[in-house]
């Protein structure tokens, strides 16, 4: 939190008070993955409860959200509770750092300011509030306005849309959207990542919705891997790897595994302290539990990872231990053996139980000092998915840039001849699921270039078709399945019986055609407007309409309705939008 914001980010705080101030209660704040959204959201937090201007409800879906920005409140010495199971509740605290799936089965109580009055003011912040569209969040939201006589949503994310197309209108008053990703480039905060993929060619003619929406994994994860990554420094730079499904996450760990990579598979059945111990492994290099590759088949790296803040997870907390560990590595300070074993021990009472064995002994020579650094550098995606969002998310995980150690960190680990952390200079994105053709780069993720996805729309332009089961609860039971080897009845979906291990279900695995080779594709750099696109496609249309009535005169079959949007694709690199192309349709006639 003592970081020195940048021009955007303070830019993008005062357009949120403005916002409050005239009336507009509840702000979606839109910036890229690792352009800052958090930091913006304590530059409001802290002075709030500075004030005692409101309570702060910080709420979030998993554990890793909540737990980056209660690491660094804790930090800077601020009082803060948990509101999530398994963690000691204290409601007289006035910030509040809440998992969704608990705040909503509990009672909300407003704390008391120092004179001993109740807050009757909430600040309410919600981190990937492209969630709040859930009945969970609703009710969530309803308690909490239900509870305070003012309150003030802050709504943070970086894809301000859903998959199901529902518009945000009903949840928030505005939308800021602070900075984009191809300006975040300019600045050097993103690194413009290199792209590989397959090349995919369309004929016309060809239906280009489905080709592109082929579930398929092409070329060879870990060939791939191991042809790509020289270009980036390190020998083996550190990769997350997006699979399929967990069966299909846990193959491809084995396939690096076979090929002599130090590789491990993640996933939400684990136990936190397992996947914080994944995590630092991912982050750090030269340590016996350092990893290069962390594949997983959820959504772990698709929303809240951060290499850099699992880095920080492994570092010492608390007063005493950080005192401590300071003084260790003052070159001036001189201590008696006994002294510096008592300081040693105090320092890694300040670590994460599960974290202390990545920290040297308390009775080793060696210096008191974490694992070195290694930032993320490559994204290898082989998760072919329908959401644009998703794809932009896991993108943004590896762009993040990195500048090397600190001054401070530079100093401390010379003088004891420990390695240090370089900058990062690349970052690479090896598309295997065809997202990259699907969705397009990440440099393109802003309202100018995609319109139809950024902005606050009403339901009723996105609607889904109705569907028998709309709007009515029901019971989700699983199937139950009875094991063939014992007899025993899975109602878990169990891959493997619990009892006996025989196969139950077939593991979920993507077709793979891993004799195919990705290539370079560059991301194209087009400047462009709303306006302009519209003019393009409509021009497409009009060529595509006088084609096809040539076609038709000499007995040839008409071109499909998606050769405009393949034109569109090779010219602007990313897909018209819905709305757009539902306009040059119906302006040419043109019905599916």
């Amino acid at each position: 939190m003592s970081h020195t914001p940048r021009p955007y980010q303070l830019d993008a705080v005062e357009a949120v008070k403005s916002h409050w101030r005239q009336g507009r209660r509840r702000v979606i704040l839109t910036m890229p993955v690792g352009a800052g959204k958090t930091f913006c959201a304590e530059r409001i937090i802290v002075p709030t409860l500075n004030t005692e201007w409101a309570q702060v409800f910080y709420i979030a879906h998993t554990e890793a959200l909540i737990d980056q920005p209660a690491f660094r409140f804790a930090d800077a010495r601020i009082q803060h509770a948990f509101i999530k199971a398994g963690r000691a509740a204290n409601a007289t605290s006035p910030l509040q750092f809440c998992s969704a799936a608990t705040l909503v089965r509990r009672a909300v109580v407003p704390a008391c300011k120092r004179d001993g009055t109740p807050h009757m003011r909430v600040l309410v912040v919600v981190d990937e509030m492209h969630r709040c569209k859930s009945s969970q969040y609703i009710s969530i939201l309803e308690k909490l306005k239900a509870t305070y006589t003012h309150a003030y949503m802050l709504l943070l994310t970086a894809t301000p849309y859903r998959l199901d197309g529902r518009g945000f209108a009903d949840i928030a008053d505005a939308i800021v959207e602070a900075t984009t990703p191809r300006q975040l480039m300019d600045m050097g905060v993103l690194i413009k990542p290199r792209y590989f993929a397959q090349q995919v060619a369309i004929a016309d003619g060809d239906n280009v919705e489905a080709t592109l929406s082929r579930p398929a994994v092409v070329g060879d994860v870990v060939k791939t891997w191991q042809q790509r990554s020289p270009v980036v420094a390190p020998a083996a730079p550190k990769t997350i790897c997006r699979a399929y499904s967990i069966a299909h996450s846990k193959l491809l760990t084995q396939r690096f595994l076979d090929a002599g990579m130090q590789a491990a598979h993640i996933d939400g059945d684990m136990t936190t302290a397992q996947r914080r111990r994944l995590l630092v492994g991912l982050a750090v290099a030269g340590h016996p539990l350092a990893i290069d590759v962390l594949c997983a088949g959820s959504n772990i790296f698709d929303e809240g990872f951060d290499s850099r803040a699992s880095y920080e997870m492994l570092l010492p907390r608390g007063a005493e231990a950080t005192t401590a560990w300071l003084t260790l590595n003052d070159p001036t300070v001189q201590l008696s053996a006994a002294e510096s074993r008592t300081l040693r021990a105090l320092v890694l009472s300040g670590v994460l139980p599960e974290l202390r064995d990545f920290w040297p002994a308390i009775d080793s020579g060696a210096s008191m000092l974490p694992p070195v650094y290694a930032p993320l550098c490559i994204l290898s995606d082989a998760a072919p998915t329908a959401s644009c969002g998703a794809w932009m998310q896991r993108q943004g995980r590896v762009v993040r840039s990195w500048r090397g150690d600190d001054d401070a960190t530079i100093a401390a680990r010379s003088w004891q001849g420990v390695a240090m952390s370089w900058p990062k200079s690349t970052a690479l994105v090896l598309c295997h699921g065809g997202s990259l053709t699907r969705h397009g780069p990440l440099i393109f993720h802003d309202a100018a270039h995609m319109p139809h996805l950024f902005g606050l729309r009403d339901d009723s332009a996105w609607a889904p078709k109705l569907r028998r089961g709309d709007d009515i609860r029901g019971l989700n039971v699983p199937t139950l399945r009875t094991c063939a080897g014992c007899l025993a009845v899975d109602v878990e979906g169990n891959e493997r019986c619990q009892y006996c291990g025989t196969v139950l279900a077939e593991a979920k695995l993507p077709d793979e055609d891993r004799t195919v080779e990705l290539v370079e594709v560059e991301a194209p750099v087009v400047a462009s407007t709303p306006g302009i696109q519209e003019a393009f496609l409509r021009a497409r249309y009009s060529e595509m309409v006088k084609a096809n009535r040539a076609r038709v005169a000499v007995g040839k079959p008409p071109y499909k309705p998606g050769w405009p949007l393949v034109r569109f694709k090779a010219r602007f690199g990313f897909w018209p939008g819905r709305e757009l192309i539902g306009r040059m349709k119906a302006e040419f006639g043109l019905w599916d």
